[in-house]
């Protein structure tokens, strides 16, 4: 695999390095008493695909019954393999003094020294970045990281799950991926790689006020999708925040204030659904001057053809449901919250059908708390409450679910969540599209 990389200070830091990308496939996950059968590894070097080395591994047990299930390796295929003594340099060889890839180095790298271990061989010396780990800090709130759903949502070829060199291959894939967004997001230091927290985020970026107006702009220009904009003074005192549906009206009034407010940091960070932005805008509205309160509430109103005469800005109004649920940014993700407590601290983000049973768990426990007088309500500014209670009432991308007197089961909730999610489609690209 060749992968496009513009040439910066970035890109020389990155191409410098060497990877060995690797995956074991073991009896089990006890390192004192299960072995080997199959190890998969891969180069990367100067940011490119060119070596790749694969073998099945004699473990001199049988593989359980399960393994064979998983990996489709059986004690057949392995009769005639070498067994680990016989291989274990070539293997060290390959590695060399690379840096270590694996999707989960808290397995494959104590496990493979385990074996070196009973070999009487000393340990890997080599650095090691762990691919799943990775994506835990540039994708937050990513429920699934395996390498299956990391190579569907990326589009990396892994027809063979649980075979070492096919998930290597992924594994490597996925590692290039990651490089070319280091890149792009301008990495300065390798030790970032192995702990890509605060910086490399995909749904987000943070401008300093000294970079330049120019790139910010186009950035925004660009966005086709809901984002949210702040912009925060010293010691980080919000000025201003707006989310954007990603049109053309937004971005013109977003940008006029970028270009007149003297800010401190900017952050552009994607939403997924507008609500999103809304609720993460409303966390911050009490925070801002009351001109700009006002002159926001009537913005939001006239980019959303709601009339802000039948917005009553003084008086909070009661919401329409008691939850709401709306897509997540990430595919194949969905987000809950109960309506009357309105806050992105009592969120549940769920799978659906997968995460069913604790759906409607979440939904009675809040539920319940509600009609105990246990839960506190969010103490939204009158103006953002009556406006999200307007906004709500023709939005056609959330779905309201009203408490019920008796608790909400699995089949209560099957059709209005599968008919929701067959109207609503996750159209934002993202981690295609990132920031």
């Amino acid at each position: 695999m060749t992968t496009n990389f513009s040439k910066t200070p970035s890109y020389d830091l990155l191409h410098s390095l060497t990877f060995c990308v690797f995956d074991l496939e073991t009896t089990g996950g006890n390192h004192q008493h299960d072995k080997i059968i199959e190890i998969g590894m891969v180069r990367i070097k100067n940011l490119q695909i060119v070596d790749q080395k694969s073998f099945l591994i004699n473990p001199e047990v049988h593989i359980p019954e399960f393994i064979q299930k998983l990996t489709t390796i059986k004690d057949t295929d392995v009769a005639d393999a070498p067994v680990i003594e016989t291989v274990i340099d070539e293997i060290l060889e390959f590695m060399g003094d690379s840096i270590l890839v694996a999707h989960n180095t808290s397995f494959d790298v104590p496990f493979f020294n385990s074996v070196l271990k009973r070999l009487g061989k000393p340990e890997l010396q080599n650095k090691s970045i762990c691919t799943n780990l990775m994506t835990k800090y540039m994708i937050p709130n990513i429920l699934s990281s395996n390498l299956n759903y990391m190579s569907k949502i990326f589009d990396l070829k892994h027809q063979k799950a649980h075979r070492a060199l096919d998930d290597t291959m992924a594994s490597a894939e996925l590692l290039l991926k990651y490089l070319s967004i280091f890149i792009h997001k301008k990495i300065a230091k390798v030790n970032s790689l192995y702990y890509p927290k605060n910086k490399f985020e995909l749904d987000r970026i943070n401008y300093k006020k000294d970079v330049p107006l120019e790139g910010i702009l186009e950035q925004i220009n660009s966005l086709t999708t809901p984002f949210l904009v702040t912009l925060k003074g010293q010691e980080g005192v919000v000025l201003f925040s707006m989310p954007s549906h990603g049109r053309a009206d937004e971005k013109a009034y977003i940008i006029e204030k970028v270009k007149k407010i003297p800010y401190e940091m900017l952050t552009l960070k994607l939403t997924g659904p507008y609500f999103q932005g809304l609720l993460e805008m409303s966390s911050y509205f009490s925070k801002i001057s009351d001109e700009l309160e006002i002159e926001t509430i009537k913005k939001l109103c006239e980019f959303n053809g709601i009339d802000s005469k039948t917005v009553d800005l003084q008086h909070p109004q009661e919401m329409p449901a008691d939850f709401i649920v709306v897509n997540h940014l990430i595919p194949e993700q969905y987000v809950i919250y109960p309506l009357r407590a309105l806050h992105q601290k009592l969120e549940l983000v769920f799978r659906y059908p997968t995460h069913q049973n604790k759906l409607v768990q979440y939904i009675n426990s809040k539920s319940a708390r509600m009609a105990q007088g246990k839960m506190k309500k969010d103490h939204l500014n009158p103006m953002i409450n009556n406006f999200l209670i307007a906004y709500l009432k023709g939005s056609r991308d959330t779905l309201l679910i009203q408490r019920q007197n008796a608790k909400i089961t699995n089949q209560d909730l099957k059709d209005p969540i599968e008919k929701f999610m067959s109207e609503n489609p996750n159209d934002y690209d993202f981690p295609h599209k990132y920031l």
